[in-house]
């Protein structure tokens, strides 16, 4: 029974700490090129 609640103790604490781990140290990577142009797809090959 200890031996449950410590396992139980231990998954919960490395949740939280990757949790907070993902908000602190994770950065989103800033856009790059103009993202106001709009350009066409390239032609595809006919199959």
């Amino acid at each position: 029974m200890l031996n449950s609640k410590i396992l139980k103790a231990l998954v919960a604490i490395a949740i939280i700490a990757g949790g907070i781990y993902v908000i602190v140290i994770d950065e989103p990577a800033t856009p790059t090129g103009d993202i106001n142009s709009i350009q066409p797809l390239p032609e595809q090959d006919a199959p």
